[in-house]
Parts: structure tokens; sequence; C-alpha cells
């Protein structure tokens, strides 16, 4: 294959791409519109607020529990329960628990083995947050194909772990990655497919707050690991400031349009 060619078909795919992310988020805004307040019926009796990493409150008004209306195979161990909105919902003490199985794992590797991607627009801030406290790398933006494969272009980068944002959205870093033999680490909702990712952490990897609080405390734990205990920073410097594009909330009005007309189909059977 000619290099005009190989770069004609990476082009492709980050178009294919781009369109995947950009499904992905007019998706995730229509989501967060509908967590409504959380409910303590929500919360697994197992759930014992004073053993947890944060206070239970954190976790349920952050909505890091709150996932999808779509749940795979692989998820099914993490999720407590399904909502009557039909919302899935994690279980929080599991969700802390493998947050706390994280940290050492990633504490086992040096901060420039790790790179931390996101695709997903509300998780570029708290990447590049817990980068900066932390020394890891973070790829903050679109990804660049042949990032973690070609060492030609600019972007290139060498790793051993690789932590995902959103396996949807961060499909083909995750490609890179293991071609590269690379060990994953996934933000995985309760619609992910585990295929290729060596370790699960559950959790809402859609919402802001979510995302700014996950990683706010895997900055905050990893930093105690190297005998850091004064982290003060606030979590709202770890939340997006971004606001969904108009062309998204479009695209959620015609999910809404597409979703209304096959609801009809089904009623008219």
């Amino acid at each position: 294959m000619t290099e005009e060619e190989k770069e004609e078909e990476n082009t492709e795919v980050e178009k294919e791409n781009r369109v995947e992310v950009d499904e992905d988020n007019a998706e995730s805004t229509e989501m967060s519109e509908e967590v409504k307040k959380t409910d303590m019926e929500d919360v697994s009796p197992q759930a014992d607020s004073s053993g947890l990493l944060v206070p239970l409150d954190e976790y349920l008004s952050n909505g890091v529990h709150v996932g999808l209306k779509y749940k795979t195979k692989d998820m099914m161990p993490f999720i407590y329960k399904v909502r009557p909105d039909k919302l899935c919902v994690f279980d929080v003490q599991k969700i802390d628990e493998r947050i706390r199985i994280a940290v050492n794992f990633i504490s086992q590797y040096a901060p420039e083995d790790v790179l931390v991607v996101s695709n997903r627009m509300y998780g570029r801030t708290p990447i590049q947050r817990f980068s900066d406290y932390t020394g890891i790398k973070a790829f903050a933006k679109h990804w660049v194909c042949g990032t973690l494969t070609n060492p030609l272009i600019d972007t290139y980068t060498e790793a051993k772990l690789l932590i995902v944002t959103d396996p949807s959205a961060d499909q083909q870093a995750m490609a890179e990655a293991s071609k590269m033999g690379m060990t994953i680490l996934a933000l995985c909702d309760t619609n992910t497919r585990a295929r290729n990712i060596d370790f699960i952490l559950p959790c809402n990897n859609k919402g802001k707050n979510s995302l700014a609080l996950i990683y706010w405390i895997l900055t905050k734990e990893l930093l105690k690991k190297r005998g850091i205990e004064n982290f003060n920073e606030p979590l709202e410097s770890f939340i997006s400031k971004a606001e969904p594009q108009p062309y998204l909330l479009e695209m959620q009005e015609q999910q809404r349009a597409r979703r209304a007309k096959a609801r009809k189909r089904r009623k008219k059977k």
C-alpha cells in the first residue's frame, strides 16, 4: 500500500469514527436529560457510606451510578437494578471497589508509561486535570489515527497502559493499543462490550459530572499512593465547561423522531 493510499484510508477511518462519536454524544445529551433526582431506592443495601472513597451522596448527586437503557452481558455483574424508566443503575459499592482496584493497577506503571484518552468532549477536561496532577500522559483531543502505531506522525506516543474514557468513542485508540499489545483499562457504561478490555471500571461515562468525579477520585487516590495526602483541588475544576453543539441537539431530535416512528409501527403490528 502506498503512502497516499494509507493516508486516504486513515482519513476515511477518522471520518467514520467522528460520525460514531457524534451520534454517541447526541445520545448522551438525550440520556442526561432523563436522569432525574436520585432516589435512595437506587442504592444497594450493601452500600455503606462510611467505607466509601467519597461520601455516598457524592456518587449519587453526580450520577456516577446511572447507566443507559441498554445493557450487555459483560456489564451485568455491576448492575444493581433497572429503574421503571428503564435506565440501568450500577451498584455504587462495586463502583467504589473497582476504583480502588484500578488505582492499585495504574500505580504499578510509571506515569510516562500510561496514556489516558477521551474522544468524548465531556471527558477532555477531566483527563487533562488527571494528567496535570499525576504526570500521566493525556490525549485530550480528537484521536489521530496512528498515534500508537505510526512513529512517523507528530502525535505518535509510546505507552504500556491505555486508560479509555469510553470504549464506544475511543475504539480507534483501543484498536491501536491492542495491535501494540498494550494493556487497556476502560471506564465502561452499561452498554459496553468487554472485548479487548483488560480491566473494567463500571460507571456513567457519558455525564460531565460523573466523569469529573471518577477522574478526581483516581487522581486523589493515586497521589495518596505516592505519599501525597493534601490533594485539595475542587471537583469543579475537573468538570467540563463544554456544551452540546447545535448539530448534536439536532441529531438528538432526529433520534427521538425515529424512535417515535418505530413505536408507532410496533403498535400497528
